[in-house]
Formats: structure tokens, sequence, C-alpha cells
């Protein structure tokens, strides 16, 4: 059964919780009565509906995009990053930090502009001089080119970062 609104290229999407969404909406759907499920239409209905919200959550959420390629950040424990792209006039970076990891205040000199994605997981950044910032899986922060900032992972499972820095132009 294909399901409305979800695509096998649906970005950021699990096979895990690809599979289970389907099978919970197939169920659901077949459920046309209460006399269907032996148990109650209810009670069934209810146990598919936390099975649904517990599938979905970020605690099932799990590092991606290849963690296994990326290199240890030297100083600091726990964090890994690689390049996926480098032009002259951007380069994105994949990082990854495991719970509890700290990546250290540090800056990218040579940036214009700098957007920090988190795929998956929860973190803290702080930005030199302001305030420090939750950000939620799926958040995206833009940072002025070139600030010092650091991040610290408060959640439970690996995060997943995807950061697109702008290039000064060669002279």
């Amino acid at each position: 059964m294909r399901v409305p609104g979800l695509s096998d290229r649906s970005f950021g999407a699990s096979w895990f919780r690809m599979f289970g969404l389907r099978y919970i909406v197939t169920t659901v759907a077949s459920l046309k009565s209460v006399s269907d499920c032996s148990i109650g239409g209810m009670t069934m209905r209810i146990t598919l509906l936390a099975v649904f919200v517990l599938c979905s959550s970020p605690a099932f959420a799990q590092a991606v995009g290849g963690s296994e390629k990326g290199r240890p950040v030297t100083g600091d424990p726990g964090i890994s990053s690689m390049v996926v792209m480098d032009r002259d006039d951007f380069r994105v970076l994949r990082d990854w930090a495991e719970p509890g990891a700290v990546r250290r205040m540090h800056q990218h000199a040579d940036a214009t502009y700098h957007v920090f994605t988190l795929v998956t997981g929860q973190l803290v950044l702080t930005i030199e001089g302001q305030a420090p910032v939750d950000v939620k899986q799926g958040d995206v922060v833009e940072l002025k080119g070139g600030v010092m900032h650091t991040f610290k992972n408060t959640g439970t499972v690996t995060a997943t970062i995807v950061e697109v820095f702008g290039k000064k132009p060669k002279a």
C-alpha cells in the first residue's frame, strides 16, 4: 500500500521510521470497525498510536551520513568531522557529536557566512557574546562568518550536523 505524502526519498527518513509509519498507517486503515480486533478497536488504536509516537520520537533518531567516514577532531573527544564539498565560494562539513561531547570554542576564519543545521539529536549552541541556545533536530541557525562558537550534545543520541560556509573570494 502506498501511503499518501510519504516517499521512499523523504530526506532524513530512516528505514525503521518509514517501515514503522507505513505499518501503523496500513494497520489502522485496515481496522474497519471495533469488531475487527479481538482486543477491542479502541485499545488497538491507542496501542498503535503509542507505537507510532515512540517510533517517531527523536530517541530513535540515529546519526546519519556515514559517521565512520568522519575524522576525530583533535582536542574534542567524541566529535568527528568530514568535508563533504569544498569549492572556491563555499564549503560543506558534516559533523557528529556523541552524547555529552563538547566542541570547544572555535571559529572558521575564512567564512563569510555560516549556516548550522542539526539533522539529528539536540545541542546547546553558544555564540561568543550571546546566551546559549537550545538547538533541536531540524533546526537551522545562521551565524555571522568567522564568529567564535561552541556546542555541546545534550541529548542521548549522536548528533549529526551539516554546516555550510561562504568563503571569501580569492584575490
